[in-house]
């Protein structure tokens, strides 16, 4: 029996309604700029939007679940709350490059249009294998991959560890694709004054 030693949580959401038409103008409305490979929001609190209440309790709950199931911290005295959070577009040709979020813990990407061949990339910066040995692999999986593909499916909400590396490769379908993503990070209380570890945000 193989088991998955501290693996990498990649937590995946479904949204169970059609994205309204308010949200969809809202979102897709947004001032843009030049982004390494695609288009970004100028505005960086897109969830605090009134148009976003209902997408932001989505957000919300999912992200609490995420945390019961991984982090299982006391949440009287921790939190986890949005600090930023943009809309993403790219067109046909174009693509995102590699990145992870900094001063950021958890970070999620909410995919509200595109194609149904677009995708989102991770990359394994904890690889066991290293690049020591290089065979040839008769079918990737969790263990042996470099890089995985998970489908960036309109009405999908994926949450990840903001330090995991990230990207999408080339747009290939016809639609433009759009994302909203977001950054988050601790309040309340971490560790203890016994263990000279407390700190309060």
């Amino acid at each position: 029996m193989i088991e998955g030693l501290f693996p990498c949580p990649i937590g995946v959401y479904e949204l169970d309604r059609a994205i309204t038409d308010s949200e969809m103008n809202y979102l897709k409305g947004t001032q843009l700029e030049e982004n390494e490979g695609n288009m970004v929001s100028v505005e960086g609190d897109i969830l605090h939007n009134d148009a976003m209440i209902e997408l932001t309790k989505f957000i919300g709950e999912s992200i609490d679940e995420y945390c019961t199931e991984t982090f299982n911290f006391d949440t009287k005295k921790t939190q986890i709350y949005i600090t930023q959070s943009w809309t993403n577009k790219t067109q046909q040709g174009e693509f995102h490059h590699a990145h992870s979020h900094e001063n950021s813990i958890l970070s999620g990407v909410f995919y509200f249009d595109g194609n149904d061949t677009d995708v989102i990339e991770f990359w394994n910066s904890k690889h066991w294998l290293g690049e020591r040995w290089a065979f040839d692999r008769l079918k990737n999986n969790h263990f042996n991959s470099d890089v995985w593909q998970y489908p960036a499916k309109v009405g999908t909400l994926l949450l990840f560890p903001s330090q995991l590396n990230h990207s999408v490769p080339d747009v290939e379908g016809e639609k433009d694709r759009y994302s909203l993503s977001f950054n988050t990070f601790f309040k309340g209380e971490l560790g203890s004054s016994e263990e000279r570890t407390q700190l309060i945000l």
